[in-house]
């Protein structure tokens, strides 16, 4: 059992840390601790509550509080409090902005809240999915290799998205490269099967998709290697996976929704980047801000049209944007790339 002791020297690291969060002077960090982060009016009043405490119904107290409560992250089995801090961390931020001048974007601030209570995963936006198993199906029964174009579902916030994963082998990162790569990976069977016909089209349909998905949200002919697109391993085999929120007509029903996880979205402007660990590799959320609700219009800027246009005009996909925060959304799945950890942990 932690001691008061104990609290007390916590809540004086968390100062520290926020003073060289924010390039505050020290000593400075302890009245927003107390007042932005555990809503007290004031660091003598928060100590003082707790110098009151026994060490007997020290906890009880702590637990009772709306907001101090926090202070026990890490310290007893927290999974109930790191809920309830998604849920308030931007109330936590808000107040923060309100009492020192910050140079950093929102989503900035509240990685940097995260980190004061040593949630580091949450800090650089990694959203831990290492416990769904995905079931990947071949997309097309025509393709000399079934392997080729794979997909599979999986829920989002209560959204069924899909994951269409396409096997590449390239000797370069390289439009050229890919393409040459992809013509080769859906060659069809010599069945000239009805089939084997209807299939022909939508086959198309796909390498054309893909190759605008990978134009409009991969680096793949960057000189940094940082940006180029990380292959999804599958079978041993190297894929590029993108993914988008599936048509209303075709959202799978909630009692077959066993593949599911929460992404916290916070509600702000800025474009929201989401680490997934699945299976032992990583795919990239991006969730980007179009408008408020209130406005009654999506307000696409020329690059989120682009996006649209590239990843969300299948049939197959929705292509109207999602609400959060009473905010519209588009939201696309993408491969990884190194360059989305470093810019998170900024």
């Amino acid at each position: 059992m932690i001691s008061k002791s104990q609290l007390l020297y916590k809540l004086e690291k968390q100062s520290t840390l926020l003073e060289k969060s924010f390039n505050l002077p020290e000593y400075f960090g302890a009245e927003p601790i107390a007042q932005a982060i555990y809503n007290f009016s004031s660091s003598r009043e928060l100590v003082e509550l707790l110098m009151q405490s026994t060490s007997e119904d020290i906890y009880i107290v702590i637990l009772e509080h709306k907001n101090l409560k926090y202070l026990l992250i890490n310290e007893i089995y927290d999974g109930f409090l790191i809920e309830e801090l998604h849920k308030e961390i931007e109330k936590m931020a808000t107040r923060l902005e309100s009492m020192v001048i910050i140079n950093m974007t929102k989503i900035q601030l509240i990685s940097n809240i995260y980190e004061l209570f040593g949630r580091d995963d949450e800090s650089k936006y990694i959203v831990d999915a290492n416990n769904i198993n995905l079931e990947w199906l071949p997309c097309f029964k025509t393709l000399k290799d079934q392997q080729a174009v794979l997909s599979c579902n999986i829920d989002i916030n209560d959204i069924s998205f899909q994951l269409i994963a396409t096997k590449v082998h390239l000797d370069e990162c390289s439009q050229e490269q890919l393409q040459n790569s992809l013509t080769k990976s859906l060659v069809q069977t010599e069945d000239s099967t009805f089939n084997n016909q209807e299939e022909k089209p939508q086959i198309n349909t796909h390498l054309n998709w893909l190759l605008g998905s990978v134009d409009c949200l991969s680096n793949i002919e960057s000189d940094n290697s940082d940006k180029h697109p990380v292959y999804f391993n599958i079978n041993n085999q190297n894929y590029l996976v993108y993914g988008f929120p599936l048509s209303p007509s075709l959202q799978i029903s909630r009692e077959d929704k066993c593949k599911s996880l929460h992404v916290h979205i916070k509600d702000t402007v800025q474009k929201q980047v989401f680490i997934l660990d699945l299976e032992g590799g990583k795919l990239t959320l991006d969730c980007h801000f179009l408008n408020k609700t209130e406005k009654n219009d999506y307000d696409f800027s020329p690059r989120n049209k682009w996006l649209h246009d590239a990843v969300l005009t299948r049939d197959d996909a929705c292509g109207f944007p999602l609400v959060f925060n009473n905010s519209y959304y588009l939201m696309i799945i993408r491969p990884y790339e190194y360059v989305d950890y470093l810019k998170n942990a900024l």
